[in-house]
């Protein structure tokens, strides 16, 4: 008696048409949906109009006290203070906070505005050392302003 052979199954194989259709539909899907219109990290805000370059120039009148630190020596390892625009106080930050809290006792606003416009170079620690100094003449309001150069 012969023995029969068990029938092999037959290759299943997936109908290719349908599948390419898809992937070619999601393809045109993922490239048509997305937005680039909307800029990525810009934050809406509500300023001063009273401010900024559309701002009227005659109607900004902001009494600051402005201290300016230019780093000195080849690796910025010392610093020059300019005080209030015209007042060199060379390196001394004592004299510094001295000069903030004679302002201060003249009769100031505590929340006037002391602008620290450290140049590019200028290390860290002196921009800390400035601001320290304005914290211990008890302003309130401190900025900080790189100069474009």
């Amino acid at each position: 008696m012969r023995r029969e052979e068990p029938k092999k199954p037959m290759k299943m194989q997936p109908p290719m048409t349908p599948m390419i259709d898809t992937v070619f539909n999601l393809l045109i899907f993922f490239l048509l949906t997305p937005s680039f219109s909307a800029t990525e990290g810009f934050l809406t805000t509500n300023l001063p109009t009273t401010s900024g370059p559309v701002a009227d120039k005659a109607q900004i009148k902001v009494d600051r006290i402005k201290v300016e630190l230019m780093d000195e020596g080849e690796r910025g390892e010392s610093v020059s203070i300019v005080f209030a625009e015209s007042e060199n106080l060379g390196s001394n930050f004592d004299a510094l906070r001295q000069a903030l809290e004679a302002k201060r006792n003249s009769g100031i606003a505590p929340n006037t505005p002391v602008l620290i416009s450290p140049t590019m170079r200028c290390r860290h620690k002196w921009v800390v050392k400035a601001f320290d100094q304005a914290v211990l003449a008890r302003f309130a309001e401190i900025h900080f302003a790189v100069p474009y150069q």
